[in-house]
């Protein structure tokens, strides 16, 4: 199967990509969605987040303190490799389950729509990589936008993942996402062109 990892930073328009992917009919693994199944209250991987960082972080009803993780993941990096150490293997697992479907129901292609798949080297395990990008300055307008943070807060977040310049390093496809939806469209589908086993629907 061939295996396309699509990411982007925050508030690069990633979403918009993939939804158009899904559009013309490619399987999306969405790493979001898996990094959210991983923390359902009673599953394995909240098991062990509880016996790593203590009953703190947790609400009443078992759910995570959103509020708590964030502080965790945005000041002490020890934690937050910790944190991820816990899920990011359980996402993997999610994900090579949910390639195994897609290819048993005849799918030779399938986009892995991961934020951090360079921050966690999972280049390695797709056969090209596809980068959103947008200008610095679009990028923090829209998440404050979206998110209502202050530019601080955003700027903090951005701060967290690998900077843009060094995803282009990995980066098989650049996708210019600053200007039109049909113009990134038009982007996406010229980079299918050269996938093999793609075919345009009718």
């Amino acid at each position: 199967m061939y295996r396309i990892g699509l990411t982007g930073g925050v508030g690069s328009g990633k979403s918009t990509v993939s939804s158009y992917l899904k559009e013309l009919g490619i399987p999306i693994i969405d790493g979001d969605r898996l990094a959210r199944e991983a923390v359902i209250p009673g599953g394995p991987a909240m098991v062990k987040i509880r016996e790593e960082f203590g009953d703190d972080i947790f609400l009443p009803d078992g759910n995570l303190n959103r509020l708590k993780v964030g502080e965790i993941v945005f000041t002490d990096e020890a934690k937050r490799q910790k944190l991820n150490g816990i899920i990011h293997p359980f996402i993997w697992h999610r994900t090579w389950e949910e390639l195994i479907r897609a290819q048993e129901e005849g799918y030779e292609i399938a986009v892995l729509d991961m934020p951090l798949l360079l921050e966690i080297s999972w280049q390695l395990r797709v056969e090209e990589v596809w980068l959103v990008e947008v200008p610095l300055e679009i990028q923090i307008q829209r998440v404050m936008a979206r998110d209502n943070f202050t530019r601080a807060q955003v700027l903090e977040r951005i701060g967290k993942q690998m900077p843009t310049e060094n995803k282009m390093n990995y980066a098989d496809v650049i996708i210019d996402n600053s200007h039109s939806i049909e113009e990134t469209r038009a982007q996406v589908r010229k980079a299918l062109e050269h996938v093999p086993g793609f075919v345009f629907p009718e």
